[in-house]
């Protein structure tokens, strides 16, 4: 959800011992597999979000989707696990960008990449929320509003302008305890001890504990999912070994017990029938797609068009929820079911474009030249 495009930060032919930067000045690669992966996850919680949940988009269809899709929503009510291959890939693609950076060139990425886009979206959410409400859910105050430009709702107990958003409070916790991994430098041996104490770490908070910060930090599922991911992109880096299969063996066994406990949580509080075990297999399939672009069996993609559909996802993802809900209320009294659908996804995808193109791109730009502009002449001390 955070990164706009796939690129190797240096060149993956280093000693697996300490980590170091090949001499060799070879053009970094293209991971196009990845941005292909992101698009995939990201249409997929689109369309889950608009077809496959029948309780939360019958206000906006004024009738149960799976009447409407009765073909498609069996396929799409799967669709919400999109979010768990986000997580994978989140894990791959932290690691990497973070390698040869420093921790301030890291936090300074995470922030650019992450909060001018999410801003504009809190502000078009805000006005949606205002001017096209569904008559149904409470609107969200102006104080919680104001509080979700924090991106510290979660923690702060405040209302969500848009559902989605709870994944990146998930996404902003991973960021914040690598970097503290990163603060002492990344090799192998070091980012491998942190995966094993920090998968241990979420099973510990699924325990009795009065260490609140751990379920913050270490979470159930959530947890497992990074981890596999930074245990793919080491993979990638220096070669599988039997030590990263292990961890990676490890990451999917925890994931698969907190999966199906999940899975099984939302069949009996939320009517959700989806199969556990189902919505495991899918998981797993995800494990996989992103294994074999660890192991280099996905080098052969170079679909150029990738890096821009891969730079759309997440504006994407910000802007589809309410956004999208409000548009369907709008048009399917008019146009019927399939077409409206058609409409609302193509609409959308073409205000990312948009979001990427006069918002994101812009914005980070601005911001990049004033921060490096601070860096390069910091404020002097006053004088007695």
């Amino acid at each position: 959800m955070s990164q706009t495009g796939v690129q190797i930060s240096d060149h993956p032919s280093t000693s697996a011992t300490s980590g170091a930067r090949s001499p060799e000045k070879v053009p970094p690669p293209r991971l196009y597999a990845l941005d292909a992966l992101r698009v995939l996850a990201a249409l997929s919680v689109l369309l889950f979000h608009f077809t496959g949940v029948d309780a939360a988009t019958k206000a906006n269809w004024a009738v149960n989707p799976e009447k409407l899709f009765p073909w498609l929503f069996p396929v799409t009510s799967y669709g919400s696990y999109g979010v768990q291959l986000f997580f994978i890939i989140s894990g791959f693609v932290i690691c990497l960008s973070a390698w040869s950076r420093t921790p301030g060139q890291f936090a300074r990425a995470r922030f650019l990449r992450l909060f001018p886009a999410y801003w504009f979206s809190a502000v078009v959410a805000f006005l949606v929320w205002r001017l096209l409400p569904d008559g149904q859910r409470s609107v969200p105050s102006i104080s919680d509003s104001l509080t979700n430009l924090t991106m510290l709702q979660v923690p702060l107990s405040a209302q969500h302008l848009v559902g989605a958003y709870w994944t990146l409070w998930v996404e902003l916790t991973f960021y914040l305890i690598f970097l503290v991994v990163l603060w002492k430098g990344l090799d192998y041996q070091r980012v491998s001890v942190f995966c094993w104490l920090w998968l241990l770490a979420s099973v510990l908070a699924q325990q009795d504990t009065d260490v609140p910060l751990l379920g913050i930090f270490a979470q159930p599922l959530n947890t497992a999912l990074f981890v596999a991911g930074i245990a793919m992109y080491l993979m990638y880096r220096f070669g599988p070994d039997l030590k990263l299969w292990g961890l990676l063996g490890a990451s999917w066994l925890v994931m698969q017990s907190d999966l199906v406990e999940h899975a099984d949580n939302l069949q009996h509080t939320k009517g959700m029938d989806r199969d556990p075990y189902l919505a495991l297999a899918v998981v797993t399939v995800f494990y996989l797609l992103v294994l074999a672009v660890a192991l280099r069996r996905t080098d052969w993609l170079d679909w150029k068009w990738l890096s821009t559909a891969g730079a759309l996802v997440y504006p994407l993802y910000l802007l589809h929820e309410e956004l999208g809900w409000a548009m369907i209320r709008k048009l399917y009294g008019h146009l019927g079911a399939w077409p409206t659908l058609g409409v609302t996804t193509g609409a959308l995808i073409a205000l990312a474009w948009l979001m990427h193109r006069f918002v994101e791109r812009p914005s980070q730009k601005w911001l990049r030249a004033a921060l490096a502009r601070e860096s390069s002449n910091p404020p002097e001390l006053p004088t007695k």
